[in-house]
């Protein structure tokens, strides 16, 4: 009887594993930058999806102001959401219509239930897993990062003032 042959069948070779250790790490590293990759990609188009949600978010609210010809400086029209604040026929960033205030991303665009928000007089910061929101008196930004979004650079905005509605996109830190 060959207890060599028998022997050999049962296990891999010292050169057999590390032949496949090296494989796997071939493997391994040309696989990581693709999926990094596509977290990136996932980013700015999640970020350019909430700018055109913004954009059409304005535009329908705009549209329901016209229909009810509520075009005033400072006017509270009746929403879906409740009362909020127009100009112009414009929704504020930050409605003053009802106590407490509310924000436009807030009130019009249904994230669920925050996990942590920083609210004072004249600003709200709330975290919706890995998405942040901004909003003030002048902008409401959503994104990925802390605070404003301003050192992100990855995030969606909808600017109001009394001359104009802009609305940005900034994916450079995504």
């Amino acid at each position: 009887m060959d207890f060599t042959a028998s022997k050999r069948n049962k296990g891999f070779t010292l050169i057999e594993l590390v032949i496949t250790i090296i494989v796997l790490g071939v493997l391994a590293a040309t696989a990581v930058p693709r999926f990094i990759d596509l977290k990136d990609d996932a980013k700015k188009e999640t970020v350019e999806n909430f700018h055109g949600s913004l954009r059409a978010t304005v535009r329908l609210l705009h549209m329901k102001s016209q229909i009810d010809n509520l075009l005033g400086d400072d006017v509270t029209i009746a929403t879906d959401y409740g009362d909020y604040q127009f100009y112009r026929g414009y929704p504020e960033t930050k409605s003053e219509a009802v106590t407490p205030n509310t924000y436009f991303i807030e009130t019009f665009l249904e994230l669920g239930v925050p996990v942590d928000v920083i609210k004072d007089n004249t600003s709200r910061t709330a975290t919706y897993a890995e998405i942040t929101v901004f909003e003030d008196n002048g902008y409401s930004r959503i994104g990925y990062g802390s605070g404003n979004l301003l050192s992100g650079l990855c995030y969606a905005e909808y600017q109001h003032t009394e001359l104009t509605q802009d609305f940005t996109v900034q994916t450079a830190g995504c």
